[in-house]
This record gives structure tokens, sequence and C-alpha cells, in this order.
């Protein structure tokens, strides 16, 4: 389907799925274990923060190449739409207690 910005019921859909995609991210990060889910998933799975080259792999440089480039996506989205849930998922995993 074709997107028309000038159809305002269109646009008004969009927007409310927009909101609820928010309210998504909102439910995985507002417990400890979701916050330690994605935080795993950015940075071990993903291996965002870490090179990704393999020297004479091209192969597995490219393969590293996009999961990392997922856990930057992931990363910015946790970080701009709620940087308060970012900030305490950093605390409980990566400075630790």
């Amino acid at each position: 389907m074709t997107y028309d910005a000038s159809d305002p019921a269109q646009v008004a859909k969009a927007e409310k799925e927009d909101a609820d995609r928010q309210r998504d991210l909102d439910y995985i990060l507002k417990e400890p274990r979701g916050r330690r889910f994605l935080y795993g998933l950015i940075y071990d799975t993903c291996h965002v923060g870490r090179l990704s080259h393999i020297p004479g792999d091209s192969d597995s440089t490219a393969f590293n190449e996009g999961a990392r480039s997922v856990g930057e996506a992931l990363l910015e989205q946790i970080r701009t739409q709620a940087k308060a849930k970012y900030m305490l998922m950093l605390d409980e995993n990566h400075f630790g207690d």
C-alpha cells in the first residue's frame, strides 16, 4: 500500500501505530529482566562497541557488521526514546553493583 501523507486518516493511523511501537519498547524496558535481555542482545549478540573485522575472512566480517548494524539501530532507538531506562540498563548490566 502506498502511504498518502496528505490523507488525515492515514496520518492518524501512522501516528497511532508509532505510539503503539513506543509502548512496546517501554514495556520491555520497564522490568530488569527486559533491560538485561536487551543489553545482552545489543552488546553480546550484536557485539556493539567491538570490532567486526575478522582478518582474512570478509564473509564473517560482513556478517558481523550486519549484526552490529541491527544492534546500533536498536540502541539508538532506546537512547532517543527511553533515555532514563537506557541509563538504568547500563547501570544494572554494565557497571553492576
